[in-house]
């Protein structure tokens, strides 16, 4: 009778630990699949408008109506950083990119603020030079660090680009390499996909 009840248990944590990994594995999918939901809509903005959401400097004019307001961006091709878009820290263009893309019909949700990234933090659109110190001004994917830690920066990185933190479409700032002693750590830093 015992030998029957350890292999349920077995089993069970079996199946428990099996059940966390497909989570895990489908969040990391969802995170790579929001950068492309992101690049349609930002794509779809720039081919309507001529202008990069965020950046717009006729944002209020194309939509007067939209609740809460729409701000202008500086119109100069860039989609500045000003960090996470969290209620009251909406200071910057990736922000105002999310605003954008929202009045325009491209993406659901309110306002300015960030979109909620798989997990946690949140997500917003900016221009690789600026986010990354990258050449160029092509938009990239910002995720917040707040729930990324190395595992989940390192999966996703392995998964969908080169595993390496400074190179490639996955890149994460300040950061050499993906610490797997201990995976669990929180980011100090954003990382970013490439769109």
């Amino acid at each position: 009778e015992i030998a029957i009840v350890l292999v349920i248990v077995g089993l069970l944590l079996g199946g428990v630990l099996k059940g966390q990994e497909l989570i895990f594995n489908s969040k990391v999918k969802a995170t790579y699949n929001m950068s492309k939901e992101l690049s349609a809509a930002t794509n779809g903005y720039q081919d309507r408008y001529k202008a990069l959401p965020g950046d717009d400097g006729s944002a209020l004019t194309r939509f007067p109506a939209a609740t809460p307001a729409v701000t202008n961006g500086n119109g100069d091709g860039i989609i500045w950083w000003g960090g996470d878009c969290r209620p009251g820290q909406q200071t910057g263009e990736n922000c105002l990119s999310l605003h954008h893309m929202r009045a325009a019909g491209f993406l659901s949700g309110t306002g300015a603020d960030g979109a909620p990234a798989p997990f946690g933090g949140t997500a917003s659109v900016a221009s690789a030079a600026v986010f990354m110190n990258n050449a160029g001004s092509s938009p990239v994917l910002g995720l917040s660090p707040m729930g990324m830690t190395h595992k989940i920066a390192s999966a996703m990185d392995t998964s969908f680009d080169d595993g390496n933190p400074t190179t490639g479409s996955v890149r994460c700032r300040s950061l050499a390499a993906y610490n797997m002693a201990t995976p669990d750590v929180q980011l100090a830093d954003w990382c970013s996909i490439a769109m």
